[in-house]
């Protein structure tokens, strides 16, 4: 019994000297994680513990401003900064001269902190034919603002004077007067009802120096820690336009693609299956998510070179991924023409290439699947529907047995919208609808087909999709680009045109638009429209600066 109860005795004081030395391991572990990673959060830690209950030491740091900083600047900050004090006790106080534990400044050194930063962003209306403004031009336009700010701002920074105007909707209805109306915007009132202007060549979204843009620095001594200046970057209210850029979302949305007939001769004469993209693929993959309307299921040993009825050899998947496609649309009506199965075998194909697809599929059950993409903070839903060959049946459309496109009704498409509404920030719907066959008998301009159709009506279904709670409707059957217009909360795009075809008989066809959608924080706060071009080579490029503004504004023609 002794020799248990001393056994006993010395396995408690082994478990007593075990759990002192997992309590000291425990405490250098944690000192190493808050003083190598959190830095003096440890020390505030120590000092808050071990000071004196009912002592709180609250050190008042002075501050200064050199000449850099206006007028306008520095009476804000002193507002905003002054109004911090406990029990009466200020935590800045402000004097002139170099003497001052802060110094505060636009002009950065090499050992200086940002602490805040303005970027006013060039905007007019979603409608605007105006693309691009230059720096040393500014002062031509008529110049709106939505603070007094921002006024001084312009005033001072870069003498131009603006009108300050009180609501986004009346911002809104002062630019849609006219061209010659821009605005300056802080990025947290972006709407994609405004459209972004460049800003000598370059675009805000894509590149932060496409702004009228100021900075504050802070110089600051050694006794002021970096809770101090975290303190005064929360607290400074100058309008700041920083955001996170790992919130941007961006889609590029392209046209029809149809790798068959002409474009397949040129292709296989060429030898590069990447042919058709060589010109455009790099832009196209630019992008969060990148999608496509394709039409024509891959076939081995395709050699369809004209008539109706499409194909296109598997080795043109080449271009597909040369543009970056994440996204393959497959509410086409040629993706059955030789048969369901190689439809089939082609969502197989995309499914092994990474790529995701939506408005088709290996079923009916299959195709009226909606597409979720969770993409930097915001969850994106793509649901695509067949409306023509749903109206006037056809084999296009899968059933329980046949891969095709996704049936379209207006019951089915009010249920799945309201689906995605519960998992989806931004609900994108796209549409298959009949084609304007209206084609001119030789090459010129052809107004009607860039316009909506009125029977079936257009205007209608795509109108009921925002009505049910979309926010973008886009037109998939366009093989000439068909206007675009703000409705209700969203915003309609009638048809984007052709992306990789072989329709150059007509100036229309050769014409197409892709559409770059940008998603900040699950909020849409942009769609921007490039012009596209294809000519006889059928490699489409970016469109020349002529050739856009003629697009542009027969889409203009078309709306009004």
């Amino acid at each position: 019994m002794r020799i248990y109860l001393e056994e006993k005795k010395q396995k408690k004081k082994s478990t007593g000297k075990l759990f002192k030395v997992s309590l000291i391991i425990s405490f250098f572990a944690l000192f190493f994680t808050l003083w190598v990673l959190e830095g003096n959060l440890f020390l505030s830690a120590l000092k808050y513990t071990f000071l004196p209950k009912g002592k709180v030491k609250y050190q008042t740091y002075t501050i200064s401003f050199d000449d850099s900083v206006s007028d306008i600047y520095i009476e804000n900050i002193e507002k905003s900064l002054g109004a911090l004090q406990f029990n009466e006790k200020p935590r800045f106080s402000f004097k002139k001269g170099n003497r001052s534990d802060i110094k505060i400044s636009m002009v950065s050194t090499e050992k200086s902190k940002k602490i805040s930063g303005k970027d006013l962003i060039p905007v007019g209306h979603i409608y605007s034919l105006l693309d691009n403004t230059k720096k040393d031009e500014l002062e031509k336009y008529n110049i709106f603002v939505l603070s007094e700010l921002n006024n001084q701002f312009l005033k001072e920074e870069y003498s131009l004077s603006s009108t300050v105007l009180s609501s986004t909707d009346e911002l809104l209805l002062k630019l849609k007067e006219g061209d010659n109306n821009i605005a300056f915007l802080d990025f947290k009132d972006l709407d994609f009802r405004f459209k972004i202007l460049k800003l000598d060549d370059d675009y805000y979204l894509d590149n932060n120096s496409a702004s009228l843009s100021a900075n504050f620095y802070l110089d600051v001594k050694e006794n002021v820690s970096d809770y101090i200046i975290t303190v005064i970057s929360k607290n400074i209210d100058l309008g700041d336009s920083s955001w996170d850029r790992d919130k941007l979302v961006k889609i590029n949305m392209a046209g029809v693609v149809a790798m068959s007939r002409g474009l397949a001769l040129l292709t296989d004469r060429s030898g590069d299956y990447g042919y058709a993209a060589r010109n455009i693929g790099e832009f196209l993959a630019d992008a969060d998510l990148t999608h496509v309307s394709n039409e024509a299921s891959f076939v081995p040993g395709c050699n369809v070179y004209s008539g109706m009825v499409f194909c296109s050899r598997p080795e043109y998947m080449e271009v597909l991924q040369l543009s970056g496609v994440d996204i393959v649309e497959l509410t086409g009506n040629h993706n059955n023409d030789f048969g369901a199965q190689y439809s089939a075998a082609s969502i197989q194909m995309y499914e092994e290439a990474g790529m995701r697809y939506f408005g088709g599929g290996l079923n009916d059950e299959d195709a009226s699947e909606i597409l979720y993409e969770n993409v930097n903070n915001s969850t994106i839903a793509f649901l695509g529907y067949n409306y023509y060959d749903s109206i006037y049946p056809s084999v296009a459309i899968a059933s329980e047995i046949r891969s095709g496109a996704n049936y379209y009704s207006e019951e089915k498409l009010e249920r799945d919208i309201k689906k995605a509404k519960e998992k989806a920030d931004i609900i994108i719907v796209t549409f298959q609808f009949q084609e304007c066959w209206s084609y001119p008998e030789s090459d010129v301009i052809y107004p009607v087909c860039y316009r909506p159709l009125e029977s079936p009506d257009q205007k209608k279904v795509f109108r009921m999709a925002i009505d049910l709670g979309a926010d973008i409707v886009v037109g998939s059957q366009a093989h000439q680009p068909q206007t675009y217009e703000l409705y209700e909360d969203g915003i309609i795009f009638y048809g984007t045109g052709n992306l990789f075809f072989d329709q150059y008989m007509w100036i229309g066809t050769r014409q197409g638009m892709v559409l770059s959608h940008y998603i900040y924080d699950g909020v849409h706060i942009q769609s921007k429209i490039t012009p596209i071009y294809t000519d006889r080579d059928l490699k489409p490029s970016i469109a020349t600066q002529e050739q856009a503004e003629l697009l542009m504004k027969l889409l203009k023609d078309a709306r009004d």
